[in-house]
């Protein structure tokens, strides 16, 4: 990983070359601030552009829309981080048109 500093703030990026999978990536994540990040991946091979936006409101919650060039669909994931280190996710894929949810336990609440 590679990191810059553009006005004060972090840009990493990332270059990966695999020529056994014929596959060419660049990542890239910008730090705005603590509750808001920029990330982007690129693919060579076929070629595939997405775009993400994450915005925690310091809430224990991280809303992720994230827009993908390759298909033409919008993605939405919501988290939040519960009082007993638990989490509930939800997802919604425009292009699958698939919504989602996952809660992960952060405590052993069930071998009580």
């Amino acid at each position: 990983m590679n990191s810059v500093r553009v006005n004060d703030k972090p840009l990493n990026f990332t270059y990966t070359h695999s020529v056994a999978e014929n596959r060419t990536v660049l990542d890239g994540t910008f730090m705005l601030d603590s509750n808001h990040k920029v990330s982007v991946n690129y693919r060579f091979q076929p070629r595939d552009f997405k775009v993400k936006y994450s915005f925690g409101c310091g809430c224990e919650t991280t809303v992720e829309p994230s827009y993908d060039f390759g298909d033409n669909s919008w993605d939405l994931a919501v988290s939040r981080r519960l009082y007993d280190a638990s989490v509930v996710m939800g997802s919604c894929r425009s292009s699958t048109k698939v919504l989602g949810w996952i809660l992960e336990p952060g405590c052993c609440w069930w071998k009580l």
